[in-house]
């Protein structure tokens, strides 16, 4: 993997088919694998995951980056995982869940704003 990121190769993290050895629910867990293991920087795996994956996807063009009239599910953690990636497998950091466009977990207070 090492020196496929070395050469620039695309390597998406992730996936659905749950296999013993990479467990469903634990993409945040691939991606701080990505950073430790492969050498990627934590930017790097974040854009593998998001980015890389909607081209992979055939659907570059409309998936993969939080942009007007894309598809996007968006989570808000409590610190930056560019510099931790470590911070998104945190579930008490995670204080917004947004999926396809309806919110799941909202633990965000902001000043003036009502839920």
């Amino acid at each position: 993997m090492q020196e496929l990121h070395r050469r620039g190769v695309r390597v998406v993290p992730g996936g659905d088919y749950g296999l013993v050895c990479t467990p469903m629910d634990r993409n945040a867990r691939d991606l701080d694998l990505f950073v430790t293991l492969f050498g990627f920087t934590p930017a790097e795996a974040l854009v593998a995951a998001t980015n890389h994956g909607g081209a992979m996807m055939g659907r570059g063009d409309e998936l993969g980056q939080v942009r007007a009239g894309w598809l996007a599910d968006v989570i808000v953690v409590d610190g930056d995982p560019r510099d931790d990636i470590a911070v998104l497998q945190e579930h008490d950091r995670i204080k917004l869940v947004m999926k396809d466009g309806h919110v799941h977990r909202d633990e965000i207070s902001v000043p003036g704003h009502s839920r």
